[in-house]
């Protein structure tokens, strides 16, 4: 009788673990947003199937994880998929190869621009919490707006960014007041990155018209800042057509780099798909699966429909292997959800 306790006791916190892995947290996250789940050393405990669980009672463990599942199936319905963060899927690691061929290139070397191309869900966002996480000591980010069409505002964005990293090296509260004239601005920013190489990601860089592409001109050439563009394909070709001049010294003469998150893959769905521990019928419709998701993504939503169709499969698992009919219906019920969502922000 204790061993099918422990075996529930070690199911239930699985399900708590397939849900951590959806949301992208530690151990040390989940236990803090379900307090139920007791310390982080318990859960991990639990989860260790070498662990003989002696001294722990194991009828107390499954009252409290029968209400952390109950919590994680509540949040499942109110909660929308997290975008995945997985550090070998290759928005991550083509962006992050890039930014570290960029850092490591002297400071004369022209290619410290890089732009990360992408469309709606591909994993921009993604990519930006990675780097961020990855350059925690020197990377910093600011995200542009219609209301870069001004010089001011992109400098004062640019500051403040700047602020926080310096205030993370001297380890003090003061908040410095930028100067009152752009000129200035740009000066003492400027005076600022040239004493260490840094990485100013800016997010939305669509928005920037002629001001913000002079300002990241004039940080390139005169700083050794390694600068990220993040973007929208269809809308930097629009600000970059309008802007030609521009636009050449930097994307033309700098040979900066381009990196562009293409739509969601078989091979990485069908990883994803193990990870998230949904299982099938057979191989055949495990393969099938991940490339019908792979061409209905693109169409859908990319990251953010895999997400949703994956989280329908695994709440099917938990019945039964998953089944052609299974995928079929999982397929058409996210398409409509999502074709009503498309339809809902075109109007």
């Amino acid at each position: 009788m204790h061993n099918q306790e422990i075996h529930k006791l070690r199911a239930l916190a699985a399900e708590v673990k397939t849900y951590q892995a959806e949301r992208g947290w530690s151990d040390a996250r989940i236990c803090k947003e379900i307090a139920s789940l007791g310390s982080s050393k318990t859960y991990k405990r639990i989860l260790d199937e070498k662990d003989d669980l002696d001294q722990l009672s194991v009828e107390n463990q499954l009252r409290n994880y029968e209400s952390a599942v109950a919590i994680v199936q509540r949040r499942r319905q109110e909660d929308r998929p997290a975008e995945l963060e997985y550090e070998d899927f290759s928005n991550c690691r083509n962006s992050f190869a890039a930014v570290v061929r960029a850092s490591m290139e002297d400071q004369e070397n022209v290619a410290r621009l890089i732009i990360i191309e992408g469309n709606t869900a591909t994993g921009k966002d993604c990519v930006k919490r990675f780097l961020l996480k990855k350059f925690p000591e020197t990377a910093m980010e600011v995200e542009a707006t219609e209301l870069w069409k001004s010089p001011t505002t992109p400098l004062l964005a640019i500051h403040a960014a700047l602020s926080i990293i310096r205030r993370a090296d001297k380890e003090t509260k003061e908040v410095p007041k930028p100067p009152r004239h752009p000129r200035d601005i740009l000066n003492e920013i400027v005076n600022e990155l040239k004493q260490r190489k840094l990485i100013l990601i800016v997010n939305e860089a669509h928005h920037m018209g002629v001001p913000g592409l002079n300002i990241f001109k004039t940080i390139l050439n005169l700083t050794p800042t390694v600068v990220v563009f993040e973007c929208i394909p269809a809308l930097l070709t629009r600000l970059l057509g309008t802007n030609y001049e521009e636009a050449v010294q930097l994307t033309g003469n700098r040979l900066c780099e381009r990196v562009y998150l293409s739509s969601p893959g078989a091979s990485e769905i069908l990883l994803m798909l193990k990870r998230r521990d949904v299982k099938f019928d057979d191989l055949e419709t495990q393969n099938s699966c991940a490339n019908n998701i792979a061409a209905e993504a693109p169409i859908f939503g990319n990251w953010r429909f895999v997400s949703q169709v994956v989280r329908k499969l695994y709440e099917q698992t938990r019945k039964a292997p998953v089944t052609r009919a299974n995928v079929t219906t999982a397929l058409n019920d996210v398409k409509g959800m999502r074709t009503r969502i498309m339809r809902q922000q075109e109007n």
